[in-house]
């Protein structure tokens, strides 16, 4: 039996875009190549809010089905960095509490410009090494991280390398 994960995210899992009203695969299949290894519930949606994640997470049976949980949200979060880092911790801590495993995933790094996205970001650093998560970080850093890809694609390799 394989392992099953979840994930809650924004664009970075979002295998699909919609264009001229169609859906088109991108590039970068995420989902689809971790599929091959795990059994995936892929619960991420453009707009992910840290508070639509927090609602999903205690609506789910999560212990009964995941080991890990895949959290690489911030995106839709930009206008509440405080509530972020609030519920972020919540989540990270009902995780863990029922024994899953979570893995954060940095904002993607081409947010890394935006003021507001680097608060979210400080809040993700400081949570990954206040509660000892497995972290993947997208991009050059000096933080203390599990994982630094510079490229979207290296992203599947890192889950697949932590899980």
């Amino acid at each position: 039996m394989k392992k099953r994960i979840a994930i809650f995210g924004g664009s970075l899992f979002q295998d699909l875009r919609i264009e001229e009203e169609r859906y088109i695969p991108t590039g970068m299949q995420t989902v689809i190549e971790l599929a091959k290894e795990y059994d995936i519930d892929n619960y991420s949606m453009m707009g992910m809010s840290i508070t639509r994640a927090k609602r999903l997470i205690e609506a789910l049976p999560m212990q009964e089905l995941y080991s890990d949980c895949i959290l690489a949200l911030g995106e839709a979060d930009f206008d509440q960095p405080k509530l972020f880092q609030e519920i972020l911790e919540e989540l990270i801590d009902t995780l863990q509490h029922k024994h899953i495993r979570p893995l954060l995933v940095s904002l993607p790094k081409k947010l890394s410009k935006e003021r507001k996205a680097l608060e979210i970001q400080e809040s993700i650093d400081q949570l990954a090494v206040k509660k000892n998560v497995d972290y993947i970080y997208e991009g050059k850093t000096t933080k203390q991280v599990s994982y630094v890809v510079l490229e979207n694609r290296d992203i599947t390799k890192a889950i697949l390398n932590l899980c």
